[in-house]
Order: C-alpha cells, then sequence, then structure tokens
C-alpha cells in the first residue's frame, strides 16, 4: 500500500532551471544567440538600486520580459535594442568606469540577477569563444564579435 503522506521528489530538472547558474549561462547563451540584449530608454537608460542601494542597469535577454517593467515610473520608456557588440565594447566598459552593476532579467516582483560588468564582460568572452572553438562557421555567419576583440582591462 502506498504511504498517503509521503511527499514526492522534486525533479532534478526542474529543480536545475531555478538555479542562478543555469540562468545566468542561459542568459549569456541567448543573448550571444540572437546577437542583441533589451533595455529601456527615456532621456536616460532605466536603472535600478540593489537591496544596498548600488545603482543597476537592468537588461533583458527578451522584450516580452522589459515589457512587464514598462509602468510606473518606467511607463515611458522604450523598448530599445542593444547590439551585443556595443554592449562588450562601449556600455560594459562605461558602467565598470562607473562602478555600476547589471541587473538582468528584472521582474515586477523585483527579482534579477546582479552582476558585476567585469565577470559579465568576461563570461561572453569565455562563451563566445569555446563557440568559436567548436562552430566557426556559424559563428561568422552570426557576426558575432571575436573573442580576442573583447578587452577585459
Amino acid at each position: 500500500m502506498r504511504n498517503p503522506y509521503r511527499r514526492s521528489v522534486i525533479s532534478t530538472s526542474s529543480h536545475l532551471k531555478n538555479d542562478p547558474k543555469n540562468v545566468y549561462k542561459q542568459f549569456i547563451e541567448t543573448i550571444v544567440f540572437q546577437n542583441h540584449v533589451i533595455g529601456l530608454y527615456d532621456d536616460g537608460w532605466a536603472l535600478c538600486a540593489t537591496p544596498t542601494g548600488q545603482q543597476a542597469f537592468a537588461l533583458w535577454h527578451s522584450k516580452s520580459l522589459a515589457m512587464l517593467l514598462q509602468k510606473g515610473s518606467w511607463q515611458s520608456y522604450e523598448l530599445q535594442e542593444i547590439p551585443l557588440v556595443t554592449l562588450v565594447q562601449k556600455l560594459i566598459p562605461y558602467l565598470r568606469e562607473q562602478n555600476t552593476l547589471l541587473s538582468l532579467d528584472l521582474t515586477p516582483e523585483g527579482q534579477n540577477l546582479l552582476v558585476k560588468p567585469e565577470i559579465f564582460l568576461a563570461d561572453i568572452k569565455s562563451f563566445l569563444y569555446q563557440f568559436y572553438l567548436q562552430k566557426p562557421e556559424i559563428f561568422a555567419d552570426l557576426k558575432l564579435p571575436l573573442p580576442r576583440s573583447i578587452r577585459l582591462n
């Protein structure tokens, strides 16, 4: 006879989907393959604050997620695609100089991934390098920035 009080085990695949490391890895893969990220802009980019009060630049991997935040103080903000090349060559170095974190996939509930710009840039470069080694022909077709062109310092 089956015990009615026994709790079922959570499947490992659903548990891994919510793991921040996997979410972060998927974010990088998605933006590389679509060759852009999404930001909100209205006479300046949408910034949010961390729990400690530090500024963070909000980025999303999809327009639908960003549209969820187009209300309240960000109601007048427009969706803008930021090309991957601009992100790695201009935006991330600027955010690093300004000591501003990246807020990835911010939700209306305030959930997000906070990443230092230099770590994000290194992880993008690493992913691009691995992708380049595996599929150089597709790499060129997608017009992705070459890993060696991305400067970490």
